[in-house]
């Protein structure tokens, strides 16, 4: 594998290129990109040893599965103007489908062992759940992992592929046009949005940040499932001003509203307690309350939304709301609600 500076940043945007259904990347547009996303001028030569690399890789993959004889790894044919363009047969021929080379697992197993090291440090506990993820995923250990261990997954979720797109045009600052269509809407429409953040929360992707155009002005958030398409514009970004910790922080979920959080008495059954303590409603602002002796009481303080709701109903008969009354009343129309399914 080759060793030049910046060598595996360049072979993932040209991966990207090449994965791309439109668009002509000629050697001078590739330059451009490569210019653009990495702040450097990379020589033609360079671009040419890469296409050559990420070729050779592609090939010996594809070449377990068929005859080397069949194999054609970008289209033939393909020009922009006179200049040859370069494109993948396939999109399935990116880099991320393709099988680790030996080289590539050593350096992946070299990357694990550094992390490690931080592994006992109370900010780097998402290591834990990385480890097994990656060591999975790329097969670095013994065959009967998957009978050992399991993760929540939504397979069929149709947001995922767009999460490592957005998630460049988030680090690039570019403005965007996204067709987008709610689960409420006959029809999509176009928004004029300033990428700021991606959060998953039960099992969805959402993407938060500044819509401005005619229908909206503000902090906005998109189901990423229900993104029809989206574009660059050549629009000026407005930098994000806002700490997404602190933003989280007065909310269950993903939906945030102009209301200011209220503090919210909880009383779960003693067979419950140890669970709600264990895995916080809300990990931010829960408390025990002190003020009531049975030891069985939490308190939160958060922005009432859906999320929040749907959150309490989980519980069904384990929690009851002390106190305020309108979340009280809210959930007892919920209640009634439901009654009537099984009311004879």
């Amino acid at each position: 594998m080759p060793s030049t500076k910046n060598f595996q940043k360049r072979i993932t945007i040209l991966d990207e290129c090449f994965s791309y259904r439109t668009g002509l990347f000629t050697l001078e547009k590739l330059g451009e990109v490569l210019n653009e996303k990495m702040g450097i001028s990379v020589s033609r030569k360079s671009i040419q040893n890469d296409i050559k690399y990420i070729r050779e890789l592609i090939e010996e993959n594809l070449s377990v599965e068929r005859n080397i004889d069949d194999l054609a790894v970008f289209v033939k044919g393909l020009y922009d103007g006179k200049k040859t363009a370069f494109r993948y047969v396939s999109p399935n021929y990116s880099l991320g489908h393709q099988l680790l080379s030996k080289s590539d697992k050593e350096q992946l197993k070299e990357t694990l062992a550094i992390l490690s090291r931080y592994r006992n440090r109370v900010d780097f506990n998402w290591l834990d759940e990385l480890f097994p993820r990656i060591e999975s995923s790329f097969d670095l250990i013994h065959e009967d992992y998957n009978s050992l261990i399991s993760y929540q997954t939504n397979r069929d979720y149709t947001g995922q592929p767009l999460v490592g797109k957005l998630y460049n045009q988030l680090i690039r600052k570019k403005v965007l046009h996204i067709e987008y269509k709610s689960f409420k809407e006959a029809e999509s429409y176009t928004r004029i949005v300033h990428p700021y953040h991606l959060k998953q929360y039960n099992n969805r992707w959402f993407l938060f940040g500044y819509q401005d155009d005619s229908s909206y002005e503000g902090i906005t958030n998109l189901a990423l499932d229900r993104i029809l398409n989206y574009s660059e514009t050549s629009i000026e970004i407005i930098e994000n001003t806002i700490d997404w910790g602190d933003y989280f922080d007065e909310i269950i979920g993903v939906s945030k509203n102009n209301e200011e959080p209220v503090l919210i008495k909880l009383r779960f059954r003693e067979s419950r307690i140890k669970y709600i303590d264990t895995k916080p409603i809300h990990g931010a602002t829960q408390k025990i309350d002190k003020s009531e002796t049975d030891g069985l009481t939490r308190t939160i303080k958060v922005i009432p939304n859906n999320e929040l709701f749907q959150t309490l109903l989980s519980f069904g008969k384990d929690v009851e709301v002390i106190e305020p009354d309108f979340i009280k009343k809210e959930l007892k129309n919920h209640a009634q609600e439901i009654l009537k399914f099984y009311s004879e």
